[in-house]
């Protein structure tokens, strides 16, 4: 792991695109219902898409109905949940099922919700996240409770990632959805590419690294799995775009909700 890593490549038209979405296509916002979607950027992902076969896919923490709802019209396939349900380039949804004590979890983090203003618990069905991003002063209060939380149901892990704590079951994540892409078309026989921002897509970038594509890192250095990095969101843009053949305009992209 190196925190000086170079910028990636120029793309290449054997990639697959594998793309985590807040904090690496868009900002991340107070809320993940208040994020805003530039406007060019659903048809900058459809236009990299054709020009590498339909070989991209979005692998996210979100649910795959809320990324239908952000990226439309552009309907690609998709991660959702760090890997819990994941819809393939047919259309078919496959989704994990959620061990016992998903229930449990709930009920202990909603009463610490209702006892710590600022704290968000986010229901995601198969997973669940408490946000303190409107609340940074209570990361340990959060942290505190959701280990008591998951301390007696072995069957659900947690992930730390950006001002939240994510509840999810074992044993799936950003790196065994890659993997089981690239086992199917269009992505099979091309070069796996990952990007991502938070420590949540570490899976995935080991993922890439060891099917023999690129990993790469959005955001300041840190201690990474990654082989590359890009600055910020804006310098992501602009890497996919030139990947697209065209140029991304950011007084273009905002104001779209």
């Amino acid at each position: 792991m190196t925190h000086n890593l170079p910028k990636p490549p120029e793309s290449d038209p054997a990639w697959a695109w594998f793309l985590d979405v807040d904090g690496t296509l868009i900002d991340i916002a107070p809320t993940p219902s208040a994020v805003n979607i530039p406007q060019q950027l659903p048809p900058l992902l459809a236009r990299l898409s054709q020009c590498h076969g339909g070989a991209l896919a979005v692998v996210s923490g979100r649910s795959l109905d809320n990324l239908r709802l952000l990226l439309t019209p552009f309907d690609p396939p998709a991660a959702g949940l760090h890997g819990l349900e994941c819809r393939d380039a047919g259309g078919g949804v496959v989704r994990a099922a959620a061990p016992p004590g998903l229930d449990d979890i709930r009920t202990r983090l909603t009463r610490t919700m209702e006892e710590c203003p600022g704290l968000l618990l986010e229901d995601k069905g198969l997973a669940l996240a408490l946000h303190f991003r409107q609340a940074p002063e209570r990361e340990e209060t959060a942290r505190r409770a959701v280990a008591a939380a998951v301390a007696d149901h072995p069957g659900f892990t947690v992930l730390a990632g950006k001002m939240v704590f994510e509840i999810k079951p074992a044993g799936v994540n950003k790196g065994s959805a890659i993997r089981s892409f690239m086992t199917q078309p269009p992505f099979s026989r091309r070069r796996p590419v990952f990007v991502g921002d938070d420590v949540t897509d570490e899976d995935g970038f080991i993922a890439a690294n060891d099917l023999g594509g690129l990993s790469v890192l959005v955001g300041p250095p840190r201690d990474t799995a990654a082989m590359f990095r890009l600055d910020d969101i804006e310098s992501c843009r602009v890497w996919l775009a030139l990947a697209a053949g065209t140029v991304w305009n950011s007084q273009m992209g905002e104001g779209a909700d």
